[in-house]
């Protein structure tokens, strides 16, 4: 049997040999560097449910509801004590709430984003017990818009009622898709 292998075929073999280990660990080094990157652009789910608990409000024209309990607050993106959400990121958000009314009254609500009313809700409750209404909407949001929930300039007065034994009024928010 002859050797094929002559040294300086040996040679040629082993700086190909050394030019696929550098290939190799330039190419660890870039994957360890997309992890690190994907790592930190991975972000944190933005979520909030916040409900009214044991109270009963008379509302003015375009007042801002505040939902003061987060039962879900991912992020800490909802302000509690302004009722307003900010968006972290551009996306697409999905948004629902329900108002109750109680005792032949009424309450009109909207959501609104940037001043722009996306989507409204309401109910007339004339049987005098306690009557809900809700909504769902998505809307796209950039990165620092506001979104809250406020009445509408349907009258000037809305009453709104939430307690624990009886139909509570609640507001939540999630990013659905982020671009």
């Amino acid at each position: 049997m002859t050797d094929n292998y002559t040294p300086s075929s040996l040679l040629v073999a082993h700086k190909e040999l050394e030019v696929m280990r550098r290939t190799v660990n330039d190419l660890s080094v870039e994957l360890q560097n997309l992890e690190d990157k994907y790592e930190k652009e991975k972000t944190s789910p933005v979520m909030f449910y916040a409900v009214i608990r044991n109270k009963a409000f008379t509302y003015n024209v375009d007042a801002i509801i505040v939902f003061e309990t987060a039962i879900v607050n991912e992020g800490g993106h909802y302000n509690t004590y302004d009722g307003v959400f900010l968006a972290p990121e551009k996306g697409t958000y999905i948004f629902a709430w329900t108002v109750t009314s109680s005792g032949g009254n009424y309450i009109f609500t909207e959501l609104v984003v940037e001043n722009i009313v996306i989507a409204g809700t309401g109910e007339q409750n004339s049987s005098g017990g306690h009557a809900s209404a809700a909504m769902t909407s998505l809307c796209k949001m950039e990165k620092g818009d506001h979104a809250w929930i406020r009445t509408t300039g349907y009258s000037s007065s809305h009453y709104l009622s939430s307690y624990d034994d009886n139909p509570q009024s609640g507001f939540l928010g999630l990013l659905v898709y982020t671009e």
